[in-house]
């Protein structure tokens, strides 16, 4: 057993010293990590998008059109950037993309009102952007319905209705919601917690191939093994436990960044954070550990950690419900880590579920980790013949 650590410590001594050598290592490992938490951190901070960009095509210029005007232009999430003339104008700006969508306010809208007629309003929004239109889509709606109401009760009031008996009639049924989890509909709570672990699992792929690779490339594998007595798993271990150092407290800088400074709910114990955490870069490596085994030529295993680490963005069910997508596809979300360590956070961090019903998705991340075990003695051929590769393509 001390053998076995000394082996460890002396590889993970060697693998120090050409990670302080390179400057490549230091981009890839602390550089470019944290400024991709720092920059989805901030770029989240608000939790909703605020002030976009709409135009009002106000063709009444009447009290109560200025009115309209001034109830949509005070809410947080739109900023009345332009007054054109004409619809035309309006859906230019929007082909334009200077705008995200335009509301019309049609001629004699204060008429028709006080004449108890039904004016229409129109608002147009940009749907291909998803979520800016949906969001614009609901507070349009929203101010509209409200403004719409207070009309109502404005002219209900000058009949000498009361206040009750109007409101019964405006509002039958009266909605009591309760938003669960998330109760200020903080989109954060949703993005950053995913898109921030997938920026950096790509990091922690590439990285793995990368210092596993370039000691083929550059013929040094051998070296490597020597120092680690000839074992393959000592020689992965002291290699990558730097990175899973390294990895270790980035995840949990970004846990500190999204749960202290963004405030998103935790209701979860600081322990299965940092197990979940860790399991997460584990189950990484392991995977960078068995593409370059599988490929032990550094630019084709590159190729294959990057083309996996992209994907996971689309099937982890982040962007699209895994249930909506086609059974086969389906089967392939579970090999995605991500995929795994998004259950945990829903069930146990954000709702606050036991452990248990997080049991299974622990066992998957545990599972990554014996991927190496299928590769391990193609890649110890390559580790040292060292020109593996190159001779199977002569060939």
């Amino acid at each position: 057993m001390n053998s076995l650590i000394k082996n460890i410590r002396a590889v993970a001594k060697r693998e120090v010293t050409r990670m302080t050598s390179r400057n490549l290592y230091l981009l890839v490992v602390l550089v470019f990590p944290v400024l991709s938490i720092l920059f989805f951190v901030s770029f989240f901070r608000e939790g909703l998008p605020q002030k976009l960009p709409i135009a009002i095509v106000d063709m009444d210029q009447t009290a109560v059109s200025r009115k309209f005007c001034r109830s949509i232009d005070v809410t947080s999430l739109t900023n009345v950037l332009e007054y054109p003339q004409s619809e035309s104008e309006a859906m230019s700006a929007l082909r334009s993309g200077r705008i995200y969508g335009f509301v019309v306010l049609p001629r004699n809208l204060q008429a028709d009102i006080l004449s108890s007629k039904q004016p229409v309003i129109t608002y147009y929004y940009h749907n291909s952007f998803l979520l800016a239109g949906g969001l614009m889509q609901k507070d349009l709606t929203s101010i509209m319905q409200t403004l719409s109401a207070g009309i109502n009760v404005q002219k209900r009031e000058a009949l000498g209705q009361s206040k009750d008996y109007i409101m019964s009639q405006i509002q039958p049924v009266q909605v009591n919601t309760h938003q669960l989890f998330n109760p200020v509909t903080n989109y954060s709570t949703y993005l950053s917690t995913i898109v921030i672990p997938i920026m950096l699992q790509l990091f922690i792929l590439l990285i793995t191939v990368y210092s596993i690779g370039i000691e083929i490339r550059e013929r040094t594998s051998r070296e490597w093994l020597h120092t680690s007595g000839k074992s393959v798993f000592v020689a992965l271990t002291g290699k990558l436990l730097p990175y899973t150092f390294i990895f270790f407290i980035l995840m949990m800088f970004q846990n500190f960044l999204m749960y202290k400074v963004l405030q998103i709910p935790m209701h979860s114990s600081i322990g299965w954070l940092m197990l979940s955490s860790l399991m997460f870069v584990l189950s990484y490596q392991a995977i960078g550990i068995f593409c370059i085994g599988l490929l032990p030529l550094m630019r084709h295993a590159l190729n294959m950690a990057v083309f996996f680490g992209i994907l996971a963005l689309s099937l982890c069910g982040f962007s699209f419900p895994v249930e909506s997508m086609p059974p086969v596809v389906q089967y392939w979300t579970i090999a995605f880590p991500v995929r795994h360590f998004m259950h945990i956070f829903q069930n146990q961090i954000l709702t606050g579920f036991e452990p248990k019903y997080s049991l299974l998705s622990y066992l998957s991340l545990l599972m990554f980790l014996l991927l190496p075990i299928t590769i391990i003695n193609h890649l110890k051929s390559a580790l040292i013949y060292q020109n593996f590769i190159e001779n199977v393509n002569l060939n």
